[in-house]
């Protein structure tokens, strides 16, 4: 799937990524992360800093402060249609006053306009 994904796209290859980041419990740890070095192995795009930053955290069980998801997610304006890695930086925090989740929605729309 990894593999496929790459011939895919970017985005397709990020679904794969997020499957693996937040699999059930019920998967062990030791796959997940054995999964994401896989993912990782040859893998270039310009996002994959702000993702694997994200992606760690979530694998970890410690979540990023939303200050610095906001900060992630800055990055993702220019990026049009990377929903998947999007998602990823996103989830990686515990948003309860809703910050993240209205700059999410912001890159979404302009986005939309590009």
């Amino acid at each position: 799937m990894i593999n496929q994904a790459r011939d895919i796209s970017a985005n397709a290859s990020f679904m794969v990524l997020h499957e693996i980041v937040r699999a059930p419990e019920e998967i062990s740890l030791e796959l997940r992360e054995n999964l994401y070095k896989k993912w990782l192995n040859g893998f270039s795009h310009k996002l994959l800093p702000a993702v694997s930053e994200a992606a760690k955290s979530m694998l970890s069980g410690k979540e990023l402060s939303v200050g610095r998801v906001l900060e992630l997610l800055e990055q993702f304006k220019t990026e049009t249609g990377q929903y998947c890695a999007l998602s990823i930086v996103y989830f990686s925090c515990d948003d309860q006053e809703g910050k993240a989740d209205d700059f999410y929605n912001e890159i979404i729309e302009h986005w939309k306009i590009a």
